[in-house]
């Protein structure tokens, strides 16, 4: 007697045999349709209390405004206001869509703002977080495009050529201090090419090379072994290809 207790202790109390297993099986059932319940009744109170309510407020509201156009003749263009079911739907969607609009541009702006506002004053963080808002800039001037071109350069040393991109054609700091016309490239490593070298060199000290970014990506992750084609040589096989398919479904659609 006592060993089966001990054993029921240690086993936490639970049920074995065919009861064990049905009380699993419906602890399981439960969990699954909790969720499912709660979400049910959360879209039926939803709907009943703000949609079918406003529906109901709208019909009344109707309703009164009819009543006092049938009861004052001064307002007797108010007895032919016509209520539309469906209103109360419209009203909703206009509540939240109002609503949602309000919160991302007014509050949204505010709360960012005050961020801002935050983080600039600082000490220490406010020099960081500069950077990133001036980085943050460039992005979306650019349009998401810092990487604007793959090139070719001679790094760390003459003859040895590494893959490159052109991060900046634009005067700078840089160009400003040595009084020359440089290029800012990023030279990534491999086979991480979030981490690298920026360096600048005169524009005819590098090669830009006809590929995307993507595929040079692919090239410096693989460590030389991913082979990427010309962009012009890939156009080209793309339209004969797509020439291909024309003459197909024309001869398709001659055939009877």
């Amino acid at each position: 007697m006592k060993s089966r207790k001990r054993q029921r202790a240690a086993d936490g109390g639970r049920p074995k045999g065919l009861w064990g297993s049905l009380w699993r099986y419906t602890l399981t059932g439960l969990l699954v349709w909790v969720p499912l319940i709660i979400t049910l009744w959360v879209v039926f109170f939803v709907v009943n209390n703000l949609v079918i309510g406003l529906e109901h407020q709208i019909r009344r509201l109707v309703g009164a405004i009819n009543l006092i156009g049938g009861r004052y003749e001064a307002a007797a263009f108010l007895q032919h206001i016509p209520y539309y079911p469906g209103l109360g739907v419209l009203l909703a969607f206009a509540l939240f869509l109002g609503t949602g609009v309000l919160t991302r541009y007014l509050v949204g702006r505010k709360l960012i703002e005050y961020t801002e506002y935050v983080f600039n004053n600082l000490p220490l963080v406010n020099k960081i977080y500069r950077s990133v808002q001036q980085i943050r800039d460039v992005v979306i001037g650019r349009q998401g495009a810092v990487f604007q071109d793959v090139c070719l350069v001679e790094y760390p040393r003459k003859g040895l050529l590494t893959v490159g991109f052109v991060t900046a054609r634009e005067r700078g700091l840089v160009q400003i201090a040595s009084e020359k016309e440089l290029v800012a490239v990023f030279v990534p490593t491999t086979p991480n090419p979030t981490s690298g070298y920026l360096i600048y060199l005169p524009p005819n000290e590098l090669t830009l090379l006809n590929v995307t970014v993507e595929e040079a990506m692919k090239l410096i992750v693989s460590g030389g072994a991913y082979l990427p084609e010309e962009r012009a040589a890939r156009e080209s096989v793309n339209e004969e290809h797509a020439a291909e398919e024309a003459l197909r479904r024309e001869v398709r659609d001659a055939l009877p």
